[in-house]
């Protein structure tokens, strides 16, 4: 007897369990009365805050997903504000470079500024020199140079010494540099 008796008290406790147990349809139009007097799962839900299972191993589940997506927002959130973190820091760096940048080409350019400066300046002292040389010297040493600094030698010079030297010159290169001295921007 006792072996007639644990199956069948297995499958009373598998059909207590299961909700889909044909003795439940056996009952069916009393369980639809019984839930038309009962409120909605959802509204009931929403009324205390809880959830209601059906079984232990739904409710482990539902709890099992919700902790995985809590756990995953939590990495999530977390990646996003390390990116946060690091973004602020390549930030900070590239404002600190353009920052260097901005000082480095301060510096560059009083430097160009200071070298032309000293330029226009050497320039002015050869055209002081030249204007004490002869005019036939002068022509000679200033058609062997280049021709910006020839021109601006030439520029610095007083009119009249300027015109003797041009007039000792050979036509040619006299006729370049004039030719290049009136379009000068910058004498």
């Amino acid at each position: 007897m006792t072996r007639l008796f644990l199956p069948c008290f297995l499958l009373v406790l598998l059909a207590a369990l299961s909700p889909a147990a044909p003795a439940a349809e056996a009952t069916a139009p009393t369980a639809a009365a019984a839930d038309s007097a009962a409120p909605p799962v959802g509204l009931e839900q929403a009324a205390t805050g809880e959830r209601t299972y059906r079984s232990v191993e739904e409710r482990r589940l539902v709890e099992a997903l919700a902790e995985g997506e809590h756990s995953s927002l939590a990495r999530q959130r977390q990646e996003l504000e390390n990116r946060k973190i690091e973004l602020k820091r390549l930030e900070a760096e590239v404002d600190k470079k353009l920052d260097q940048l901005g000082q480095l080409r301060l510096r560059i350019e009083r430097l160009l500024a200071q070298k032309d400066e000293a330029e226009q300046q050497r320039a002015a002292e050869l055209a002081k020199m030249y204007e004490k040389m002869s005019a036939e010297k002068a022509a000679a040493v200033l058609a062997s140079l280049d021709q910006e600094l020839a021109i601006a030698i030439l520029g610095r010079m007083k009119t009249k010494s300027a015109a003797r030297i041009l007039n000792s010159m050979e036509r040619d290169r006299a006729a370049k540099l004039s030719t290049a001295f009136s379009t000068l921007d910058d004498p």
